[in-house]
């Protein structure tokens, strides 16, 4: 159970910080082949590669992007072997002079595949 925990929280932590570097190829790989995506700032369900490809180029995109993990909780299935980790995150990148915040809640679900903890699924919403 420990070790699923950690394999997951790692891959969180992995993805955090490709965000904060705008490295979407590192990003990407986190992403199981089979992966959905529900994006924070857009309203399209993301279920492909290529789709997850599209957001991330855009949201990547922003000046100075970073990403800031919070609390989070996590969940290990032993029936299943899945992890599932939900919390809050902000992202802040620079818009002209000003600094943007976004705070957000994420529910990720995580999965060892061929040796490897990956998203399998991840949403994540704008909080009020």
């Amino acid at each position: 159970m420990a070790q699923c925990e950690a394999g997951a929280t790692r891959t969180l932590q992995r993805w955090a910080e490709a965000i904060s570097r705008a490295d979407a190829p590192a990003l990407l790989a986190l992403y199981a082949d089979d992966a959905i995506l529900v994006p924070t700032v857009s309203n399209a369900i993301r279920g492909t590669q290529a789709a997850r490809e599209d957001y991330f180029r855009d949201f990547l995109s922003r000046e100075g992007l970073d990403c800031e993990l919070g609390e989070y909780a996590r969940r290990v299935s032993h029936k299943l072997g899945t992890v599932v980790v939900g919390g809050h995150y902000f992202f802040r990148y620079r818009d002209g002079g000003e600094r943007i915040t976004i705070p957000a809640r994420f529910l990720f679900t995580f999965e060892e595949i061929e040796g490897e903890w990956k998203i399998t699924s991840h949403h994540s919403s704008q909080l009020a």
